[in-house]
C-alpha cells in the first residue's frame, strides 16, 4: 500500500479500531510515524471518532437520580412521632368516634402515597422506554457511521477551505459503486436562517449539485447520488440552494485521487 491508498481507502480508520492484519497494523503504524500528511489525516480521523463519541454518549435519567436522592433523604430525616392516645377518657362514644377518624385519615394517607408512588413509577416507565427508544436509535446511527468510516469501498476526499475560509474544512466518504455520498462538517461555521452550504460534484469541469446542508454538525450528512465526480466543493448559497455555485462564496474543495 502507498500513501494515497492509506489516507482515501480507509486504512487509517481500520487501523484505529483495529480491523487490520498484524502486517497491516505495522505499516500503517510506520506511515504514521514517519509521514507528516499521513499523521495529520489520521489525528483528524481521531479527533472525529472522538466527536461522535460524545455525540451520542448516554446521559443518566434525570427521573432515576430525582429518586434516588429523593430515597437518601428519606432515609436521614427523623421518623415522625406517631399519634398518642387520649389520656382523658370523656365518653366512650367519643373515643370511638374520634378512633375511627383517625385510622379513616391513616388509610386515606396510605392510599394517597401508593397513588403518587404509582403515578411517579408509571411516569419514570414512560420515560425510561423513551430514553431506551433513543439510546437505540443513536447506537444505530453510531453502528452506521462507523460502518461508512472503516469500509473500503468508501474513499475519503478532503476538502480544505479556501481563501474565503481558511480554517473550514469537510471530508466526503464516495462510494462510487452504490453512488452514496456523505458528508462531514464539524470543521464548518454555523450560518444564519436564510443561508445553506451546498456541496458540488465536479464532472469534466462543470458543477453538480449534490445537496445542501447546514454546519457544524458532528453526525455524517447524507448527499445526493452522484455516480462520477473529479472533485467536489462547497458553497455558500441562500436556503434550499442554488441551481449554479456562486464561486465567490467557495468555501472548501478537494480533488479526487485517481
Amino acid at each position: 500500500m502507498n500513501k494515497k491508498e492509506i489516507i482515501s481507502q480507509g486504512y487509517l480508520e481500520s487501523y484505529l479500531t483495529r480491523d487490520l492484519a498484524q502486517e497491516e497494523l505495522e505499516e500503517v503504524e510506520k506511515f504514521i510515524q514517519e509521514d507528516l500528511e499521513v499523521r495529520r489525516s489520521y489525528a483528524e480521523v481521531q479527533q472525529m471518532m472522538e466527536n461522535l463519541s460524545f455525540q451520542y454518549a448516554i446521559p443518566p435519567s434525570p427521573v432515576l437520580k430525582k429518586l434516588l436522592l429523593s430515597e437518601v433523604s428519606a432515609q436521614l430525616q427523623p421518623r415522625e412521632h406517631q399519634w398518642r392516645p387520649w389520656k382523658l377518657m370523656v365518653a366512650a362514644s367519643i373515643v370511638v368516634a374520634v378512633t375511627s377518624l383517625f385510622s379513616a385519615f391513616h388509610f386515606w394517607n396510605k392510599w394517597k402515597a401508593a397513588d403518587l408512588e404509582l403515578s411517579a413509577l408509571t411516569t419514570q416507565n414512560m420515560m425510561m422506554a423513551e430514553q431506551l427508544n433513543q439510546v437505540n436509535n443513536e447506537l444505530g446511527d453510531i453502528k452506521n457511521d462507523l460502518a461508512i468510516l472503516i469500509s473500503p469501498e468508501f474513499s475519503r476526499i478532503i476538502l480544505n477551505g479556501t481563501d474565503n475560509a481558511p480554517t473550514a474544512k469537510a471530508v466526503v466518504y464516495w462510494n462510487q459503486r452504490l453512488e452514496k455520498v456523505f458528508l462531514h462538517t464539524k470543521f464548518m461555521a454555523a450560518l444564519p436562517q436564510d443561508q445553506q452550504y451546498q456541496l458540488w460534484a465536479i464532472i469534466d469541469g462543470q458543477p453538480v449539485d449534490a445537496g445542501t446542508f447546514d454546519g457544524n454538525t458532528d453526525s455524517f450528512v447524507e448527499m445526493k447520488n452522484i455516480a462520477k465526480a473529479d472533485a467536489f466543493a462547497v458553497t455558500i448559497e441562500k436556503s434550499g440552494g442554488s441551481a449554479t455555485p456562486t464561486l465567490s462564496t467557495m468555501q472548501v474543495i478537494g480533488n479526487i485521487s485517481s
